[in-house]
């Protein structure tokens, strides 16, 4: 069955390559929401896109008349946007109302995440917005598929904040012995492609993770990758964590300090961890485990 997608966020990392994989995808026209007031650089980097045959479509998330433009003769909207509540509800929410006057059958909304609906209300403001958005979609009766991964693996990777390559140490609340749901960007952006256009697929939750591992085993298996020793310290206990974010929370000068402490106190807690994971739906793609992750993604230095 030929279909057509409306992707929005394609200039994104994770929405980049969601744009390679749809148009890997057999009958599958892809359309991508570009702004007029996109610089020069942000449409270069569109450019093997659209030489695989992505067709760029002008639009902006903030202008009613050009969405609905967008998603005439669309079957299925993926949104791989970032930003604040203007971009997270309002922007993604009047997508998501002009793509249901269209006919639109689907929407994949922006979740991409641990199951943020099981966190608690106004502990993580991101995922606060998130469900808030998803609320007013579903509202709009627009077949609504909410895709969770877990976290991504590339937050081990050199630069993300978790391991200090240059220190060769890793900081963590708690003993590190948590198991945390996690999945590359590239399997989850190839899961994105499918699950959008799988009619099998129902509305709702549709988690899968690449890997379950604990803060400890990623640290050995960073160090056997790398060659480089990393050293364990562990920042405070699970109450301690609580203490720092509800301190956080009360901190309006840097919002994402609570954010931020939200996640390490959910992947502590396991409270947001995945369930019902469908990792096997497609049994022609299987996901990395953080191993292969880093096999392939981090850098190597022999041992002797």
């Amino acid at each position: 069955m030929a279909q057509t997608v409306l992707l929005v966020g394609a200039t994104g990392m994770l929405g980049g390559r969601i744009a390679h994989h749809l148009l890997l995808q057999p009958d599958t026209t892809v359309r991508l929401l570009v702004r007029a007031a996109d610089t020069p650089a942000r449409l270069a980097a569109l450019r093997p896109l659209r030489d695989q045959g992505a067709q760029l479509i002008v639009g902006d998330l903030a202008d009613t008349a050009s969405l609905d433009r967008a998603t005439q003769e669309i079957d299925v909207i993926i949104s791989a946007v970032q930003g604040g509540p203007e971009v997270i509800v309002g922007g993604q929410v009047a997508l998501a109302q002009s793509g249901a006057r269209q006919g639109v059958r689907r929407m994949l909304p922006s979740d991409y995440a641990l199951d943020l609906f099981n966190a608690t209300p106004g502990e993580h403001a991101m995922f606060d917005l998130r469900r808030t958005a998803d609320e007013q979609i579903a509202a709009t009766g627009i077949e609504q598929v909410n895709v969770l991964q877990g976290a991504f693996m590339e937050m081990f990777a050199p630069g993300a904040g978790v391991f200090d390559y240059d220190a060769g140490t890793v900081s963590f609340w708690g003993d590190g012995r948590q198991l945390i749901d996690a999945t590359s960007v590239e399997d989850t952006a190839r899961m994105v492609a499918r699950v959008a256009l799988d009619l099998g697929v129902p509305a709702g939750k549709f988690a899968f993770a690449g890997d379950r591992i604990s803060l400890l085993d990623a640290a050995r298996v960073i160090e056997h990758q790398t060659g480089q020793p990393f050293a364990l310290h562990s920042l405070g206990s699970e109450a301690e964590l609580r203490a720092a974010h509800t301190a956080a929370l009360q901190d309006t000068s840097n919002p994402y300090a609570s954010v931020m402490l939200a996640y390490q106190l959910y992947m502590l807690t396991g409270q947001t961890n995945l369930t019902h994971l469908q990792n096997d739906r497609y049994p022609d793609m299987p996901l990395e485990t953080f191993t292969q992750f880093a096999a392939r993604a981090l850098p190597h230095t022999s041992v002797a």
